[in-house]
C-alpha cells in the first residue's frame, strides 16, 4: 500500500532573516528621559533588556544614563553577553559580570558617575523588595516609578522584527496543518495540544507563545480551558487557541 504525504502549504520559506540590530534604540530611550522626568533608567524587564541590547539571558539588569549604559549579569553569561551584544550592534554597552551584590555595586557606580538625580525603576516589573534593595544600594538618590518607557519604543516594529513575527505565524500555521488530521481520530484535547506544541517546536519555534488551549464539546464554552482527557468526537465544536515564539517574537 502506498502512503501519500500531503505537502504542507504553510511551511515557512527557507529564507534568511534580516538581522536584529539594536543600534539607535538606546538613544531613542534617552530622548524620552525628559518625558518620564528621569536622568537614568534601571531596566529590569528582560524583554526590554533584550530589545535594547540583544542579550537573551535569564538574568540581567541594564542601567542607562544620558551618557553611558551598563549591562550587569552573572558568570553564566560571560561569553554569551559579549557575543550577543557585539552581534546586535551594541558594542557601546559596558558589561559587568558578578554576584547580585556586585551587579548592584556596578549599577551604583555607573549612576553615581553620571550624577543621575532622578533614577527610574520599571514600576510594572520591580517588586517591593527589589525596590528596597535598589533604595539601599542607591542611598540618597531619588528613585521614581516609570511606566511604558521602553514599551513605547517597542510598539513600532522594524523590518527585522516583522519578519520574525511572520515566521512565528507561519510556523504555527504549518504545525496546525500537520496535526489537524488527528482531530478525526478520537484523540483527547491534551493529546492534540501536545502534538500541536511538538509540531511547532519541530518547525523551528523556541516555544509556545502561551499555553495552548484545546477545548472540545462543552469545554469550548470556556475561554481559558486547560486541555484534559475529553476526547474530540465527530460533531464537536473545538476551540484551538495557540501560537509560536520565534527568536523572541510571537
Amino acid at each position: 500500500m502506498t502512503t501519500t504525504t500531503r505537502a504542507n502549504p504553510y511551511s515557512p520559506a527557507a529564507t534568511a532573516l534580516p538581522p536584529i540590530v539594536v543600534t539607535g534604540r538606546l538613544d531613542r530611550l534617552r530622548a524620552a528621559f525628559d518625558e518620564h522626568e528621569v536622568d537614568a533608567l534601571v531596566v529590569t524587564t528582560l524583554p526590554n533588556v533584550r530589545y535594547l541590547t540583544g542579550f537573551t539571558g535569564s538574568a540581567a539588569v541594564l542601567v542607562v544614563t544620558r551618557d553611558l549604559s551598563v549591562l550587569t549579569t552573572d558568570g553564566r553569561y560571560r561569553t554569551q553577553s559579549a557575543e550577543q551584544l557585539e552581534r546586535a550592534g551594541a558594542p557601546e554597552v559596558e558589561i559587568s559580570i558578578g554576584t547580585g551584590a556586585q551587579q548592584r555595586e556596578a549599577a551604583r557606580a555607573a549612576l553615581e558617575g553620571a550624577k543621575a538625580a532622578r533614577i527610574g525603576l520599571e514600576a510594572g516589573n520591580i517588586t517591593w523588595s527589589g525596590q528596597r534593595a535598589w533604595a539601599d544600594a542607591l542611598s540618597g538618590d531619588t528613585l521614581v516609578p516609570t511606566a511604558n518607557a521602553v514599551e513605547a519604543l517597542r510598539e513600532r516594529k522594524d523590518a527585522a522584527e516583522l519578519a520574525r513575527m511572520e515566521r512565528a505565524a507561519a510556523i504555527a500555521d504549518a504545525a496546525l496543518f500537520e496535526v489537524l488530521p488527528l482531530m478525526s481520530q478520537g484523540v483527547t484535547e491534551e493529546h492534540f495540544a501536545l502534538e500541536l506544541d511538538t509540531a511547532m517546536r519541530r518547525g523551528g519555534a523556541e516555544g509556545t507563545a502561551f499555553e495552548t488551549i484545546v477545548a472540545a464539546g462543552e469545554n469550548s464554552a470556556k475561554p481559558h480551558h486547560h486541555p484534559g482527557d475529553r476526547r474530540i468526537m465527530p460533531g464537536d465544536p473545538v476551540v484551538v487557541d495557540f501560537g509560536a515564539t520565534f527568536l523572541g517574537y510571537r
